[in-house]
């Protein structure tokens, strides 16, 4: 990794540890740059915005999300049972650092240049795994060129019910487990939908 490298995923890991116990608006660029042990005007040069900073911890999560599914996938008999497992995982990961999840979540939900580029890799790479765990199968081994039209639709909208729900949860609307049950009751309807329809 070069010098640069580090220096960014050192920034950003100091980010993401100073907004898991208060919102990342009231982060200060300058507290960062401090607890990074860099200079405010190096940061600078590394980030040209906090967006920018948000964007990558996005980036940061979906590296995180990648290599814990590479690992170990999914599990279940089924792939409702997969399903469960996946969401179950997902959502135990934010929720347990609420101000990182509500900040990833307005990142996701946001049209800031400096973000929609790692937001819609967020979204390739959850997309990749839910496919995985309706094939049973690692995401590593799932070719995003080869998803079919039922999987990429399944996806896409267990995706954003899950989304939805967090919103809630992020709101103070909802608890986890009631994300859970959503999304449970979501693909439950939506893969017997298509046993019934392929059967």
């Amino acid at each position: 990794m070069t010098s640069e490298k580090t220096r960014r995923s050192k920034i950003v890991e100091v980010a993401v540890k100073l907004s898991q116990g208060r919102d990342f608006e009231k982060v200060g660029l300058r507290e960062v740059a401090e607890q990074a042990g860099v200079a405010l005007g190096t940061l600078y040069k590394s980030f040209s915005s906090k967006e920018e900073i948000i964007g990558a911890a996005v980036q940061y999560q979906t590296t995180r999300l990648k290599r814990q599914f590479d690992r170990k996938p999914a599990s279940g008999e089924t792939p409702l049972e997969r399903v469960d497992d996946l969401f179950g995982r997902l959502t135990r990961a934010l929720t347990k650092r609420p101000a990182f999840a509500r900040t990833v979540l307005g990142a996701i939900s946001t049209n800031h240049p400096d973000i929609s580029g790692a937001v819609l890799e967020h979204d390739g790479e959850t997309t990749r795994i839910i496919v995985a765990a309706l094939r049973g199968t690692s995401p590593e081994d799932v070719d995003p060129a080869a998803y079919t039209e039922t999987e990429r639709t399944v996806a896409f909208l267990l995706r954003h019910i899950w989304f939805a729900s967090m919103v809630g949860w992020s709101a103070g609307l909802s608890t986890p487990n009631d994300v859970l049950q959503h999304v449970h009751d979501a693909a439950r309807l939506l893969l017997a939908g298509v046993d019934a329809l392929e059967g």
